[in-house]
């Protein structure tokens, strides 16, 4: 017997257009591109790979939240 997908009830918000490294190059609902995840490294590799490829991209990079270390 095959277990029913659970997923296919989750609505994805964004469109995957490209992934570097740890980090995905996605299109949300309104149609603006964002950077998700991935190091410093990758942006550069997304950088270069949009001014290349896909040049009427312009897009963020999503905000980090880093962690307090305690004293």
């Amino acid at each position: 017997m095959k277990a029913p997908h659970i997923c296919t009830n989750i609505i994805n918000p964004w469109k995957i257009i490209n992934h570097f490294g740890n980090a995905l190059l996605v299109q949300r609902i309104n149609g603006k591109h964002e950077l998700v995840g991935g190091s410093d490294g990758d942006y550069t590799a997304a950088k270069e790979w949009v001014s290349l490829f896909a040049h009427e991209i312009v897009f963020t990079r999503s905000v980090k939240r880093r962690r307090q270390r305690g004293f």
